[in-house]
């Protein structure tokens, strides 16, 4: 079996986010220099990897100052194949990870909820604001996202939690720190922001942890598990 380049892996990986609504059509990607750091990579594997997803129909690269790249489409017909190549050999992994984030979330925001302060309080549901105004601007709502469960983090008083849930939510989304999105996820997690502040400003240790778990399983971990159910449907249909 040929082994794929990084720029090809970067390319399944982008393609999964893609199909998961972490990035969407009309979407413009951050400059080359933010992005290629936030994903992990060197500027020439992204530069490689998005005139790929280019002459495959995913982005749209245009020039000059106002230029970039946007997402383009958020399905092409080798969607299945790439999305297999990146979830299949991982899926252990996730799996794993998927177990370690039912765990550790819930339980950082019930400590935030024993912890919290005035301040904390007041980080916190400025980022919900922030995440409830963001309507057309997708990076914007991943900014205030990203801020609201660090905010909750940092409600512990401790760094390590801060940190672990930086690394989970990286290990996640693939390095995109995007969460999966669409009109309705969009509306739950806004119920789900607004719920758990509450119950964290309340002391609601066990309300807050309830709700967090939720939150995680439901936008994060079952759409997950449906792309893979989408894209092993196809396979079969493919080989059939």
């Amino acid at each position: 079996m040929k082994v794929k380049s990084a720029a090809e892996q970067l390319v399944d990986r982008l393609i999964t986010a893609i199909a998961l609504g972490a990035l969407l059509p009309g979407q413009k990607l951050p400059p080359e220099r933010e992005f290629a750091a936030r994903l992990n990579v060197s500027r020439t594997t992204l530069r490689d990897a998005l005139h790929q997803l280019e002459s495959l129909g995913y982005v749209s690269i245009t020039r000059g100052r106002s230029g970039g790249v946007r997402v383009h489409s958020t399905w092409g017909p080798e969607s299945g194949s790439h999305i297999r190549s990146m979830l299949l050999p991982r899926w252990q992994h996730l799996t794993w990870l998927f177990d370690l984030t039912r765990s550790l979330l819930p339980m950082i925001a019930g400590i935030a909820a024993q912890r919290r302060t005035d301040e904390h309080i007041r980080k916190i549901w400025a980022a919900v604001e922030a995440y409830e105004k963001a309507v057309d601007d997708r990076d914007e709502m991943r900014t205030a996202d990203h801020t609201l469960h660090s905010a909750i983090a940092d409600a512990t008083g401790n760094p390590y939690y801060v940190s672990i849930d930086s690394q989970l939510r990286i290990q996640l989304t693939f390095g995109t720190d995007s969460l999966p999105y669409d009109t309705d996820i969009r509306q739950r997690a806004l119920d789900d922001h607004r719920a758990i502040a509450h119950a964290i400003e309340a002391g609601d240790s066990a309300r807050a942890s309830e709700l967090t778990l939720h939150h995680f399983v439901d936008l994060a971990e079952k759409p997950m598990l449906r792309l893979r159910e989408r894209v092993e449907a196809a396979g079969a249909s493919e080989s059939s």
